[in-house]
This record gives C-alpha cells, structure tokens and sequence, in this order.
C-alpha cells in the first residue's frame, strides 16, 4: 500500500506511525465457476436400468423461487409427472412408460455454483540492522460464503430438488477460518 514514509500518501507522519500504517502488504485469491452439470433420474421401471433411469423430458423447466430447500423453484415444471408416461401438461420432467426409455438428456440441470476467496495482510517491522519481526494475517473464505452439494435429482424421490449437504465431489465447503502468525528473523 502507497501510505507512510517515503510513500505516495501520509508521506510526512512520524516514525511512530509509519511502523504501524506503512509497509502493510494486502493479497487475496478467488475461485468461482458455475454450477456442475446434474442428471435428472427417473425411477428403474425397465428391464435395461440399473436402479435408475432416464426420465422423459417433456418441456424447458422454468425456474422459479429457487431456494436450498427447493434448488429447481416452486414453477409447476418444476413437479415432475410421477404416473409412468403421463404428461399432465405442465411438468418438464416424467417418468417414462413401462419398459421404455426416457427422452430426458444427460446433464440436463446444474447444480449450486461455487465462490471462495482468501485473503491476508502482512507486514514486517525492521527492529535492528537485518533483524525483522514478521507479522501476517490470513482469512480463509474471508466472506463465509456457504458452497452446497447437488440437490436430489430423482424424480420419485420425497426431498426432490433438495440440497442437503455442504459441498460437493470436488469441493469440500468451509466455514470462515482465521490466522495470525509473527516470525522473527535474524
């Protein structure tokens, strides 16, 4: 930072004040990116599945009111037609007809989006000739920013369209921490 002695700003203060406003170093670091694809399953009501599969993808979902409780909104698309190959006109996703195969993509959804950023200040105080004592401060998810999982994707499943958990295969999500460290050096 340009502030203290021999500094763009607050270039005239005492020494007493330039050690503790002058010489402060400030980094941070950020990572964010979309959401990763989620597949929508539908129940295992064929021969050729293996406890899922793909349901039938009769329009766009609309997302509407979207909550953690609730990741793909409270729209009526957003209620999947649970009668085996009945499309009631409304809902974006179904569960196919008996021994068929659904029409629904794979990847058809994302899940929750991830954001982190840390940072730190530090600065070194020279005590006598090439002696210092280092001061550092970190912030790890200085913002506390929550990350959660995917939401439940199963269209015959009670809690569709719920997250409920922190983090994802990828991420393990974190709450704020923080550190303070001093070293000397000599």
């Amino acid at each position: 930072m340009p502030v203290g002695r021999g500094k763009e700003y607050l270039s005239g203060v005492n020494r007493w004040v330039d050690e503790a406003i002058g010489g402060w170093r400030f980094a941070a670091a950020g990572v964010g990116y979309s959401g990763f694809p989620e597949t929508i399953t539908g129940p295992g009501n064929n021969s050729n599945s293996y406890g899922n599969s793909r349901p039938n993808q009769y329009r766009k979902l609309k997302i509407v009111n979207r909550s953690i409780e609730n990741w793909y909104g409270t729209d009526p698309s957003a209620t999947p037609c649970t009668t085996p190959g009945v499309d009631n006109g409304q809902c974006a996703f179904g569960a196919p007809a008996p021994n068929a195969f659904g029409t629904a993509s794979n990847g058809n959804t994302r899940g929750p989006g991830y954001l982190n950023v840390d940072m730190s200040a530090f600065k070194d105080f020279h005590i006598v000739r090439e002696q210092t004592v280092g001061f550092r401060f970190d912030a790890f998810n200085a913002f506390n920013i929550a990350s959660y999982g995917n939401p439940d994707a199963g269209i015959t499943d009670s809690n569709f369209g719920n997250i409920s958990n922190q983090g994802n295969g990828a991420v393990r999500s974190v709450e704020r921490h923080l550190q303070f460290s001093a070293n000397y050096r000599f």
